[in-house]
């Protein structure tokens, strides 16, 4: 009997350990890269478009508020004098933080504002165009105090009394039956005027030309009111005819007249900075 096979106990296998697989350092870096790269693009193109927006809705907004509005255009004044007429103050100048000087600082207070006080010169135009019609000035006056009752009705003499009102200066334009009186109350500083303007009751005195009817003397007739620098500025608008009810045309006219008042203040204070030492310019007188 052929011998039987002895088996071999073989020795024990190690065990081998798997092999550890490095990942890809540098393609993950490049994906990286490439990812950062697409969220930067997205970013710059996010915004740029909302620049874009933005910019639109600014220009849109300025266009709209730029445009002019055909309801608040107020009347054309123009004036015929015997010279030329100044041209107005220029608000190029600029004060601190950039900001545009206010063109009637001149007229802030009598220390800056030394020309004399006179009707006919501040109210100098013979004639004045409003709304195409002509209006020619009939009287001129200087009323002073200005709490006498002569300039002023329905109380409106102590307003302006109270805060130490000097003078009131007057005018009147008439056209075909309408007439029109301005006037302007002097303080000694803007402080004063705008106070004044504050207690507003009652109306300028209408001025009628020596042998025409009394118009506007007591309250009835339609009226303006504001001020500028140290002085307060009126009208009052009634009939040529007499009384004290309100005219159509004259009423029509008030706004422009008012504007031509502030033109007229408004040159004053450039000539009153025109004069003052280390500016440009002839001085005032």
């Amino acid at each position: 009997m052929a011998p039987q096979p002895q088996w071999q106990q073989q020795p024990p296998q190690q065990a081998v350990p798997p092999q550890r697989v490095e990942p890809d350092w540098q393609a993950l870096a490049d994906r990286n890269e490439a990812a950062g790269k697409r969220k930067r693009r997205m970013k710059v193109i996010g915004i740029v478009a909302a620049v874009v927006l933005v910019g639109g809705g600014v220009a849109g907004g300025v266009l709209l508020l730029g445009k002019d509005d055909p309801k608040k255009t107020g009347p054309v004044v123009t004036s015929s004098t015997s010279s030329k007429p100044a041209p107005g103050p220029s608000s190029a100048s600029s004060g601190p933080g950039g900001q545009p000087d206010d063109p009637s600082k001149p007229i802030w207070e009598a220390a800056t504002d030394p020309a004399p006080q006179d009707a006919g010169a501040l109210f100098s135009a013979m004639q004045v165009t409003v709304n195409g019609a002509t209006w020619n000035r009939t009287v001129v006056s200087l009323d002073q105090p200005c709490w006498d009752g002569n300039s002023t009705t329905g109380g409106l003499g102590k307003a302006l009394g109270d805060q130490g009102c000097q003078k009131v200066l007057r005018a009147t334009y008439v056209s075909g039956d309408s007439a029109v009186t301005v006037g302007v109350a002097v303080f000694d500083h803007k402080i004063q005027a705008e106070t004044a303007m504050k207690s507003y009751t009652g109306q300028l005195k209408g001025l009628p030309a020596p042998g025409a009817p009394a118009f506007c003397a007591n309250p009835g007739c339609t009226s303006t009111h504001n001020s500028l620098g140290r002085y307060a500025y009126f009208t009052v608008e009634g009939s040529a005819k007499g009384g004290n009810a309100p005219d159509a045309t004259a009423t029509a006219a008030a706004s422009g007249f008012a504007e031509h008042v502030k033109g007229q203040l408004l040159q004053r204070a450039k000539a009153a900075g025109s004069a003052t030492p280390g500016s440009q310019g002839t001085p005032a007188g």
